[in-house]
């Protein structure tokens, strides 16, 4: 073997070290940790997941106010909708009752507190 060869085999070698020793470090030895994300940058999932508890908040203390500013806090366009909806699949995707009672409920409140829109007058022909 000659220097040169030499050469590029150690280079190899030691990109290959490096991305195993990086890759060992960034996953395993001290992996990123999300804290204090904003819940509107959450999965579709875990969104549901919250307003279910929100849901069981909102059955606990009866507080409006408080549910919709939290609900506010996933960026839905429409929170009444996000909630009915999700309380109208809970039951088909294998939630409990309750859960779909708590939802049910907490759609309700939300119906009663939002503006109603009027529907948009047509111009006279």
């Amino acid at each position: 073997m000659d220097g040169e060869d030499r050469g590029n085999l150690y280079l190899v070698t030691g990109i290959v070290i490096g991305l195993v020793l990086g890759l060992l470090f960034a996953w395993v030895i001290q992996p990123v940790e999300y804290l204090d994300t904003p819940p509107d940058s959450l999965k579709e999932i875990y969104k549901d997941q919250y307003r279910a508890v929100i849901a069981s908040a909102y059955e606990a203390n009866q507080d409006i106010v408080r549910a919709k500013a939290r609900l506010e806090l996933l960026g839905d366009e429409d929170i009444y909708r996000a909630v009915a909806e999700q309380a109208q699949g809970v039951l088909a995707d294998g939630g409990t009752p309750q859960e779909a009672q708590a939802l049910g409920r907490l759609a309700a409140a939300l119906s009663k507190t939002m503006p109603i829109s009027s529907p948009t007058e047509t111009p006279e022909e």
